[in-house]
């Protein structure tokens, strides 16, 4: 072998051992609702003129029209509302064939919600894939309907010398899940089985985004649009593994400093009950809970309560001067609004309080008012 293919080979060899990939078959799982109830729902606007080459049937009043894109394709609905009721018609595979799909149910605002398997097609492949979608309908916006995916992609991925469970959802309901900005990707990064699927679990990711396990960092690099597979691979990008944040986990440790200069930890303070509050003064709701959190702090110290407050003013100026405004007593640390404390428990809106325990367990999260101080005083019986 030449010298300059040895070093073309030698140069092959080590990228490819440098970006260690990983490849999963993702199956099609026809009901979400086992994983999630959570939906960002996208809108149809319905209306009057008809669309032209659809085989319709014979309305019973009058017919509304409008079509959901998937995958870049039109599927077209008619909602006929009439004396007895409104019907719902679908094109479900684009035939220009309109059938009538039946409410499963109607939801508790009066709603009808509808599940209806559309057959979408893909570049590349012969046979359409089933995408299902949930099709809800309110008398009371009778010019729109609202649609969200019904259905996911699951499968095992081995990352590493371990296998995990791994699942995509569609969340913008395009019909692609190669949108790795948009979509979502869950791993059962503790291997209990469960996947943990709110906005603060540890095993929530967007796609694109990386992600520690164990001390190696991954990134999705392609998705199937149909999502049938998804390629992930090592990266040089660092990130800290996510902690969980559910009630029942460990709250993460942090240390910081008050607004008196003193240090500040978490885990100093386990064998008390906290309570963290992420608020900031420009924020109205953050500001209804002080009484509470003053009124905690002053009457169960003695019990060994803690109460912190994590400021995430946009200023060190303006946090300042509402501890003195607002006259607050209890132990401040300032975060600012990139701050930290925030960046570890994922904060995307305040107010947040977190209650945890003696044993640095998270009990509670986001109760107010009287709600909180019974859960406090549940803590402090040994109930929890």
């Amino acid at each position: 072998m030449s010298r300059k293919l040895f070093v073309i080979a030698f140069t092959v060899l080590c990228f490819s051992v440098g970006t260690l990939a990983y490849e999963a078959d993702l199956h099609y799982i026809d009901s979400i609702l086992d994983l999630t109830g959570a939906c960002r729902p996208q809108g149809v606007k319905l209306s009057a003129p008809s669309i032209p080459n659809l085989s319709e049937p014979d309305y019973q009043g009058t017919p509304s029209y409008g079509a959901i894109p998937l995958n870049g394709d039109a599927f077209h609905l008619v909602l006929d509302r009439g004396a007895e009721g409104s019907v719902l018609y679908v094109d479900t595979d684009r035939s220009g064939v309109l059938r009538k799909v039946d409410w499963e149910r109607q939801l508790w605002d009066g709603s009808l919600l509808a599940s209806v398997p559309f057959s979408v097609s893909y570049d590349g492949l012969q046979t359409p894939s089933i995408y299902r979608v949930f099709l809800i309908w309110s008398p009371l916006t009778p010019t729109v309907l609202t649609y969200c995916r019904a259905s996911y992609r699951s499968g095992e991925i081995q990352l590493g010398s371990v296998t995990y469970l791994i699942t995509l959802i569609d969340d913008n309901t395009d019909g692609r899940y190669s949108d790795l900005d948009r979509d979502i990707m869950f791993i059962d990064t503790d291997q209990d089985g469960e996947l943990f699927t709110t906005a603060d679990s540890h095993e929530w990711y967007w796609p694109d985004e990386p992600f520690n396990i164990d001390g190696t960092v991954y990134q999705a690099s392609s998705v199937n649009p149909d999502g049938s597979r998804i390629a992930i691979e090592e990266t040089d990008d660092w990130v800290a593994e996510k902690p969980p944040l559910e009630v029942g986990f460990p709250a993460p440790g942090f240390t910081g400093l008050d607004i008196s200069g003193k240090e500040i930890s978490l885990t100093s303070l386990k064998g008390q009950i906290v309570l963290l509050d992420f608020w900031a003064s420009w924020c109205a709701p953050c500001l209804e809970e002080l009484p509470t959190m003053k009124g905690i702090a002053d009457e169960y110290a003695k019990d060994g309560v803690v109460v912190i407050g994590i400021d995430l003013d946009r200023s060190e100026e303006s946090f300042t001067q509402a501890v003195a405004d607002y006259d607050l007593s209890y132990r401040q640390i300032y975060d600012g609004p990139d701050g930290p404390i925030a960046d570890l428990y994922r904060i995307s809106g305040i107010p947040i309080l977190y209650l945890i325990d003696q044993e640095s367990i998270i009990r509670e999260k986001d109760l107010r008012g009287e709600e909180l101080r019974q859960a406090v005083q549940a803590l402090l019986r040994g109930e929890n």
